[in-house]
Order: C-alpha cells, then structure tokens, then sequence
C-alpha cells in the first residue's frame, strides 16, 4: 500500500506539472484566436472632408490594415421621400467622407491615442472615434486574465516540482542502503540509480498519457463544447503526436534531471 501511494505521488505530481503547462499553452491560444476576433471586429471611425489615400495613412500608422469608405447610400435612401432629388443631390456632395479603418493588431491604450493624436493632425479629418473606453476594457481584460493564468499555473507547477523532488528524496533514502552496497563492490551512480529511473521514468510515462487523453477527450464534450459555444471561443485541438510528444519527452527529462540532481545531492552526504 505504501509503495502504491509513493507511485501515486509522483503520477498526480507530475500530471499536475503537465497539466498545468498545457493548459496554459491552451489559453494563450484561446486568448489569441479570440483577440483576432476582436481586432477583426474593432474599427476606428474617421470621418474626413476629402478623399483618403490608404498607402499614405499607412506610412503614418504602420498596424493599418485596411481602410475602407463607408457608404452613406443608407442615409440618403432614408431622405429620399422628403428631399428633393436636386436637394439630395447637393446634400451628397456635401457630405463628408467615412471611413472605417481596421488594425493588425490589438493596440495598448497609449498606443491608441498616438494613433489618434496622428490621424488627427491630417488636415482633410474632421473626426477620429477611437471607442477608446470599450476598447480598453476588453484590452485590459485579455492582460488580466494572462497575467492570472500565468500566476496560476506558475504556482500550481512549483508546488509540483517540490512534490517530485520529495518524493525522490524518499525513494533515494528507502534504497541508500542498496546503493551503499553496490557502491562498495565499484558499481557506478547510473547503475546504483538505475531502479530510481525505472519507477520515475514509468510513473512520468502514465502521467503523461493520462494528459494527453484529457486535452483528447475533453473538447470533444458535449457540455465543454456548449460552454465554448457559450463563450464564443474556440478550443485549439490537441495535436496528439507534436504536443504529446513534447509533453512525454519534457516529462522524461525532467525526471531524468530530477533524480540525477537529488541522487548525486544525497550521494555526497
């Protein structure tokens, strides 16, 4: 039973690790597919007494990503029944300019007012609307929650790795007695921590595939695929073969390291 519950330490600690560290990779890549969008859907207004020139605004704002006229044929289909057509037509001529200017990128808040500050200065512009207090809340939100995962998972994975590290200590301890012996007949430190290897190494491997079939399993639930739908987010597909695979050979190492930094440390006491 004890030697059941020494296994199940290092199996829960390390999947916590791997857990952890792919989840977080999971929500950046959550964030930014969802940050796409919004940056996709995010416009800045411009109105304008003349005609814009797109490759000209781009020397100004190098994020500009496109920049397109908006008709004002809505606004006069509206006036039609109560204008003249002559008057309509003077009022066409009239009309300033819109534009809706699109970003490659979601800007900071400081960002944004240069960005207006230099759209502004262009004598033709008569009007900049940024939706600068929408726009930073969301952009503040996306910080907020990277931040927090990073903290999180940051926590979560040093609580693992001391975890580890315990646990081989004590496995070291429980077996000094044999190395001491195979010590004395010239044995070396890998064949000495050979049987270390051997559990880490199997309890890494368990872990490992115990992670990949959550990141496999999971988005294909129905009730995680409503809460996403919900969400409006879009929950990356685990790679079985790329990110399994660095999630196995990351786990191998660090228990390879592991056991090889607390054996020669006992070692030499």
């Amino acid at each position: 039973m004890k030697s059941i519950n020494s296994h199940f330490s290092i199996i829960i600690s390390v999947f916590i690790l791997l857990f952890s560290f792919q989840f977080t990779k999971m929500v950046n890549s959550i964030v930014y597919e969802y940050e796409v969008k919004i940056v996709n859907d995010y416009a800045i207004v411009l109105v304008s007494s003349s005609e814009l020139n797109e490759e000209a605004l781009k020397k100004e704002i190098p994020e500009l990503h496109s920049l397109s006229e908006i008709s004002s044929k809505k606004i006069l289909d509206r006036l039609k029944n109560d204008m003249s057509s002559k008057n309509l037509s003077l009022l066409q001529i009239a009309l300033p300019k819109f534009y809706s200017l699109k970003l490659d990128t979601m800007p900071s808040q400081k960002r944004l007012e240069g960005i207006k500050q230099k759209l502004t200065s262009i004598s033709s512009i008569t009007r900049v609307e940024t939706f600068a207090k929408t726009h930073e809340k969301v952009f503040k939100m996306f910080l907020l929650l990277q931040s927090m995962v990073y903290v999180f998972a940051g926590f979560i994975a040093l609580v693992a790795v001391l975890l580890i590290f315990k646990q081989i200590r004590i496995w070291t301890y429980e077996h000094n007695r044999r190395m001491s012996i195979m010590t004395l007949f010239g044995a070396s430190f890998f064949m000495k921590s050979a049987m270390l290897y051997r559990m880490t190494l199997v309890d890494t491997l368990i872990s490992a595939l115990a992670v990949c079939a959550v990141y496999v399993i999971a988005p294909k639930l129905a009730l995680v695929q409503a809460f996403a739908a919900e969400l409006d987010i879009d929950i990356p597909t685990f790679d079985l073969f790329r990110e399994g695979g660095t999630l196995l050979g990351a786990s191998l190492l660090f228990s390879f390291i592991a056991v090889t930094i607390v054996s020669r440390k006992i070692g030499r006491v």
